[in-house]
């Protein structure tokens, strides 16, 4: 324990004066205990905190305990009541401890297996084991035995696999991939037993059902349609396997932005069409007939699934990439609308694809008359001028509601009233569309 005072080095007869007092601990201790003998001639005003007066003048202040390196700060208020030399004597007494802590956890081992609930006869059978220490400390030499069961069968040629996961540590997962083949029919349960040096041992399995319960479905349909027209789908269903499939419902699921037009056999409600039958034969095949339309365009799923009370389950589908329409839109004005000879004007075009379907091949001519000679031509793509006719190079691609505008500078001529031509063609749009100004040269 250090222990360090400070009061001021004079005070006059008969007035306060504070004693500060602060005390470290070096090491961790207990039961300290903190004395100061007040000399004659001076008076206890107050103690801060409050200590305890004894016999002989003296103070005292008790502390359960203290940590290496905490300190206390102590105040003692003093009256100076005779003249000389007020020396106060501190005494420090404290227990040094030690402690000796111990972390007492335990690990806990859980496991879980997965794979396919039903394969046939000589599929691959993928199982996926997982181990996860839920404790609060490590697992050490963690063991993972596979008991093969009779069903199934592991390259290996072994009845029972080992793995060996090393050490867990709390919240840690492990994993293990085994792959088998099936080999016989029936229920089988694949058991895993998870052992540990340092914990209790666990289990779990997971069953699978080899069977050749089997069924095929196939859809398809154009992979290509523009919107408002009607797609054709044909729905093909086999039983490929050894076994009667019994109570079948095969369900259509028509895209959220698409409406059945018809689907002939099927109860349709909303966007949903569904055929019921007693049964499927093995080798037995049926075809179902299902007709969609859209006003929207863009590219959807067609999903269809077939159930059934042995739960032999298949799914198909096929997209179609509905397709939209550009619409090709021009405005053509110019800068004047009358000027004189000599005088310089001039024209923008703007083309917007108003449509819901990109154009390509874009392509816009501009035809002047004598009135008017066109000099400068420029914008989205490169213009030529030939003989009053100014030709832009073909816009590649023009995206729904993209614009591409062009300009031509020209100079008035002749006087007369002017017409300006601007057309647009596309591969969408074969016939231009045209656009006339009138420009009055005076």
């Amino acid at each position: 324990m250090i222990v360090t005072a400070t009061q001021p080095q004079l005070c006059y007869l008969g007035d306060n004066y504070a004693l500060d007092l602060n005390i470290q601990a070096c090491v961790d201790v207990c039961h300290v205990e903190i004395n100061a003998i007040l000399p004659d001639g001076v008076t206890l005003v107050r103690s801060e905190p409050n200590g305890a007066v004894g016999k002989g003048n003296s103070l005292t202040w008790q502390f359960d305990a203290m940590k290496k390196g905490e300190t206390r700060q102590n105040r003692v208020i003093l009256r100076a009541d005779r003249e000389g030399d007020l020396c106060v004597c501190f005494c420090v007494t404290a227990v040094p401890v030690q402690f000796c802590a111990l972390l007492c956890a335990k690990p806990i081992l859980e496991c879980s297996k997965c794979g396919p609930e039903q394969v046939c006869p000589g599929d691959p059978v993928h199982y996926t084991i997982t181990v996860t220490n839920k404790g609060s400390c490590a697992a050490e030499e963690v063991v993972v035995t596979d008991l093969v069961p009779d069903g199934l069968q592991h390259s290996s040629g072994l009845n029972t696999l080992t793995f060996k996961l090393g050490t867990i540590q709390p919240c840690e997962t492990k994993k293990i991939n085994a792959c088998f083949t099936a080999v016989k029919r029936g229920k089988v349960c694949n058991r895993i037993n998870v052992t540990a040096c340092n914990a209790n041992p666990t289990s779990c399995e997971f069953c699978t059902c080899i069977c050749c319960c089997l069924i095929d479905l196939v859809k398809t349909g154009p992979k290509e349609v523009p919107i408002g027209k009607v797609a054709d789908y044909v729905i093909t269903l086999s039983n490929p396997g050894d076994l009667v499939i019994h109570d079948v419902v095969l369900t259509d699921h028509a895209p959220e932005t698409t409406s059945i037009v018809q689907a002939p056999g099927a109860n349709i409600c909303g966007d949903t069409a569904v055929w019921t039958f007693p049964e499927l034969k093995p080798g037995e095949k049926k075809t179902f007939n299902i007709s969609l339309t859209t006003c929207t365009p863009g590219y959807f799923v067609n999903r269809v699934d077939v159930d059934n009370c042995e739960h032999c389950r298949a799914n198909a589908e096929f997209g179609t990439r509905w397709k939209g329409r550009p619409a090709l839109n021009i405005c053509f004005g110019d800068s004047e609308d009358a000027i004189c000879i000599g005088q310089p004007v001039g024209y923008s075009i703007k083309v917007t694809n108003q449509g819901s379907e990109e154009d390509t091949n874009v392509k816009v001519v501009v035809n002047f008359p004598s009135q008017i000679v066109p000099l400068n031509a420029y914008g989205a793509a490169k213009g030529s001028i030939n003989n009053g006719v100014v030709t832009f190079d073909a816009i590649p691609i023009l995206g729904p509601r993209q614009s591409v505008e062009f300009r031509v500078d020209a100079r008035a001529e002749q006087s007369g009233d002017a017409r300006i031509k601007a057309q647009v063609s596309s591969d969408a749009i074969k016939q231009p569309i045209t656009q006339e100004e009138s420009t009055i040269v005076n």
